[in-house]
Protein backbone atom coordinates (compact mmCIF):
# COMPACT_ATOMS: atom_id res chain seq x y z
CA UNK A 1 0.00 0.00 0.00
CA UNK A 2 1.13 3.47 -0.64
CA UNK A 3 1.74 6.37 1.76
CA UNK A 4 2.01 9.36 1.64
CA UNK A 5 4.98 11.73 2.26
CA UNK A 6 4.23 15.67 2.24
CA UNK A 7 7.50 17.79 2.88
CA UNK A 8 7.83 21.73 2.34
CA UNK A 9 10.78 22.92 0.91
CA UNK A 10 11.45 26.22 2.50
CA UNK A 11 14.58 27.67 1.94
CA UNK A 12 14.01 30.91 0.82
CA UNK A 13 10.21 29.61 0.72
CA UNK A 14 8.63 33.48 2.16
CA UNK A 15 8.84 35.74 0.54
CA UNK A 16 8.01 39.47 2.03
CA UNK A 17 7.50 43.23 0.29
CA UNK A 18 10.51 44.95 -0.09
CA UNK A 19 9.49 47.39 2.86
CA UNK A 20 9.09 44.77 4.94
CA UNK A 21 11.61 44.08 7.81
CA UNK A 22 10.48 40.95 8.92
CA UNK A 23 8.69 37.86 6.73
CA UNK A 24 5.24 36.66 7.60
CA UNK A 25 5.17 33.69 9.94
CA UNK A 26 2.81 30.95 10.38
CA UNK A 27 1.66 31.04 14.16
CA UNK A 28 4.06 28.97 16.17
CA UNK A 29 6.76 28.73 14.00
CA UNK A 30 7.77 26.08 11.57
CA UNK A 31 6.93 23.51 13.33
CA UNK A 32 3.47 24.16 14.12
CA UNK A 33 3.62 24.97 10.08
CA UNK A 34 4.83 21.41 9.43
CA UNK A 35 1.95 19.73 12.47
CA UNK A 36 -0.67 21.59 10.67
CA UNK A 37 0.22 19.86 7.54
CA UNK A 38 0.68 16.72 8.52
CA UNK A 39 -2.67 16.60 10.40
CA UNK A 40 -4.25 18.39 7.57
CA UNK A 41 -3.19 17.49 4.51
CA UNK A 42 -4.73 14.58 2.01
CA UNK A 43 -3.32 13.28 -1.00
CA UNK A 44 -5.70 13.56 -3.85
CA UNK A 45 -7.01 9.97 -4.19
CA UNK A 46 -6.73 9.73 -7.80
CA UNK A 47 -3.39 11.52 -7.79
CA UNK A 48 -2.17 8.60 -5.75
CA UNK A 49 -3.58 5.71 -7.68
CA UNK A 50 -2.13 6.99 -10.69
CA UNK A 51 1.06 7.63 -8.74
CA UNK A 52 1.72 11.29 -9.91
CA UNK A 53 3.93 13.03 -7.60
CA UNK A 54 5.77 16.76 -7.65
CA UNK A 55 6.00 19.89 -6.16
CA UNK A 56 3.49 22.55 -6.41
CA UNK A 57 4.46 26.18 -5.37
CA UNK A 58 1.88 28.22 -3.92
CA UNK A 59 1.59 31.81 -3.22
CA UNK A 60 -0.85 33.56 -1.25
CA UNK A 61 -1.37 37.18 0.06
CA UNK A 62 -1.33 37.98 3.94
CA UNK A 63 -2.44 41.50 5.29
CA UNK A 64 -1.37 43.54 7.98
CA UNK A 65 -3.85 41.35 10.22
CA UNK A 66 -2.24 38.55 9.07
CA UNK A 67 -5.50 36.94 6.80
CA UNK A 68 -4.54 34.65 3.78
CA UNK A 69 -6.24 35.89 0.49
CA UNK A 70 -5.64 35.62 -2.97
CA UNK A 71 -3.49 32.11 -3.11
CA UNK A 72 -2.40 31.36 -6.81
CA UNK A 73 -0.57 28.52 -8.07
CA UNK A 74 2.76 29.57 -9.78
CA UNK A 75 4.14 26.32 -10.72
CA UNK A 76 1.36 23.70 -11.61
CA UNK A 77 2.27 20.26 -11.28
CA UNK A 78 -1.53 18.07 -11.71
CA UNK A 79 -5.45 19.62 -11.04
CA UNK A 80 -5.33 17.42 -7.69
CA UNK A 81 -2.13 18.24 -6.05
CA UNK A 82 -2.94 21.85 -7.05
CA UNK A 83 -6.31 22.14 -5.48
CA UNK A 84 -5.17 20.10 -2.65
CA UNK A 85 -2.84 22.73 -2.02
CA UNK A 86 -4.97 25.44 -2.07
CA UNK A 87 -7.21 24.00 -0.15
CA UNK A 88 -4.59 23.35 2.56
CA UNK A 89 -3.41 27.26 2.32
CA UNK A 90 -7.20 28.08 2.78
CA UNK A 91 -7.01 26.25 5.56
CA UNK A 92 -4.00 27.74 7.73
CA UNK A 93 -5.05 29.79 10.00
CA UNK A 94 -4.26 33.93 10.30
CA UNK A 95 -0.85 34.12 9.96
CA UNK A 96 1.61 36.53 11.76
CA UNK A 97 2.23 39.67 8.96
CA UNK A 98 5.33 41.25 7.90
CA UNK A 99 6.64 44.28 9.67
CA UNK A 100 8.32 46.94 8.53
CA UNK A 101 11.42 48.80 9.89
CA UNK A 102 9.16 50.16 12.33
CA UNK A 103 8.02 47.25 13.43
CA UNK A 104 4.55 47.97 12.26
CA UNK A 105 2.33 45.22 10.48
CA UNK A 106 2.62 45.36 6.31
CA UNK A 107 0.23 43.18 3.76
CA UNK A 108 2.78 40.97 1.91
CA UNK A 109 3.34 38.05 0.23
CA UNK A 110 4.46 33.98 1.20
CA UNK A 111 5.60 31.52 -1.56
CA UNK A 112 5.12 28.10 -0.46
CA UNK A 113 6.65 25.24 -2.44
CA UNK A 114 5.00 21.93 -1.49
CA UNK A 115 6.11 18.28 -2.59
CA UNK A 116 3.68 15.39 -2.77
CA UNK A 117 5.60 12.30 -2.66
CA UNK A 118 4.04 8.64 -2.42
CA UNK A 119 6.15 5.75 -1.01
CA UNK A 120 5.61 1.67 -0.80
Amino acid sequence: MKRLILSILLAGAFTASLLADTAPAFPGGMEAFFSFLNKNMQYPTRAADNGIEGKVVVQFDVDEHGTISNARILRPVDPDLEEEALRIVHAMPKWIPATDNAGHPIASNAVIPITFKLSE
